[in-house]
């Protein structure tokens, strides 16, 4: 099982992959999935600031929804970046380098402030888990390999170990994808699952540490070569009892009952846990297909809708977030000591806060310096950073 410090990344980083038309036509967003980041988001939250039975088990499913969304995200964007290299658009190095570039653009600026940050405070007061090895570990997007290494998570620090594996997974998947033939891109993502779900098998069957197979980059390749599927085959038509409102209410529901139900067993929860993620394919694929549904515009209403679209700066900052922090503010307010549920409110709220700020003078400006630095006319055609389809139909929109 996941430890309460854990979060994917690029799900909730801002990528949007979208059917549409042809490759140079930009395209709209697909409705419904910053409300998933949101709900991802918060689920993560709530498992690192209120203590209960379940609190792990929430991180759990808060995770893989992050991991599976980004690999159909992802496997998206490269799939279609593939098309325009065989259609003669484009070249591999060129697609790669935007490919890229764009992924740095969005995640390295307030991931290294943070940093700069961390480290710039720590001259005056000693910070845990922030000595040489770590901050190696950090830099390098390692975290993850130094979690399992020592065998216990680091603290406030200990949610990179996940942007660490999704930072692994481009550098891997992303050469893979435009270096092979389109028609291949598919058994590229079935080879990632594949690999592993053996690698979880060997290691559990070696008796490896929970947490180092919680941790290990293949086995949550695995999850995010499992979104690359459903995306894949997002072009399929269901019929409506399959994708509609309804489907997609149960669907989510049956995602939230598994941690509910079985998220306090040490011998169930591993196994049935892992439905978590099939669910929350399943549900990418009904929400992909069918957009005019009661339960998109839930997802698509403002405050989910706003939270999603700066959850990854909230997702950087809420660990470092502590209610102890704002206590000496309270004595200007003539208040006592707060109850944990005003504390656990009170952090969200820096929290959300902070990413805001983050979102609109950091990184809305330099995604869209990327967008620029990475969309050129030739006088024939027009890249552009949105992405067009992968399926050979336009999903049904409001």
């Amino acid at each position: 099982m996941y430890n309460v410090n854990t979060y994917g990344s690029a799900g909730f980083n801002g990528v949007t992959a979208n059917s549409g038309p042809a490759a140079g036509e930009r395209v709209g967003r697909i409705r419904g999935f910053d409300g998933l980041r949101a709900i991802a988001f918060l689920l993560v939250f709530v498992s690192h600031k209120v203590y209960f039975a379940h609190a792990t088990c929430v991180g759990d499913i808060g995770v893989w929804l992050f991991f599976v969304l980004s690999g159909f995200l992802i496997t998206t964007i490269l799939a279609r970046s593939r098309c325009e290299i065989e259609e003669g658009c484009s070249s591999i190095y060129g697609s790669l380098w935007r490919f890229y570039l764009r992924r740095v653009a969005r995640i390295f600026p307030p991931y290294y402030l943070l940093l700069a940050l961390v480290a710039v405070i720590s001259i005056a007061i000693p910070i845990d888990y922030f000595g040489i090895s770590e901050k190696i570990a950090y830099v390098l997007f390692g975290t993850n390999f130094l979690v399992a290494w020592r065998d216990y998570w680091i603290g406030d620090f200990g949610h990179f170990w996940s942007l660490a594996v999704e930072e692994q997974f481009y550098l891997v998947f992303a050469p893979l994808v435009l270096f092979v033939p389109r028609r291949y891109t598919l058994n590229v993502c079935v080879a990632v699952v594949i690999i592993g779900l053996i690698t979880k098998a060997a290691l559990h069957s070696q008796g490896a540490p929970a947490i180092s197979v919680d941790v290990n980059s293949l086995v949550n390749f695995a999850l995010i070569g499992f979104g690359g599927i459903v995306a894949l085959n997002a072009k399929w038509r269901a019929p409506k009892w399959f994708i509609g409102g309804g489907a997609q209410v149960v669907v989510f529901g049956l995602y939230l009952a598994l941690a509910a139900t079985f998220g306090t067993s040490t011998y169930i929860w591993p196994l049935a846990g892992k439905l978590a993620a099939i669910l929350v394919g399943l549900l990418l694929f009904q929400i992909f297909q069918d957009q005019n549904t009661l339960f998109v515009a839930i997802l698509e209403a403002m405050p989910l809708r706003y939270i999603g679209r700066i959850s990854y700066g909230a997702y950087l900052i809420h660990p470092f977030v502590h209610f102890d922090l704002l206590q000496p503010l309270l004595h200007y307010i003539a208040a006592e000591q707060a109850p944990r549920y005003v504390q656990v409110l009170a952090e969200l709220g820096v929290s959300l806060v902070v990413a805001s700020l983050s979102w609109r003078y950091l990184e809305r400006p330099i995604i869209g310096w990327a967008a620029r630095v990475t969309s050129f006319d030739n006088g024939q055609q027009t890249l552009r950073i949105t992405v067009p389809r992968i399926a050979e139909h336009e999903p049904r929109r409001a």
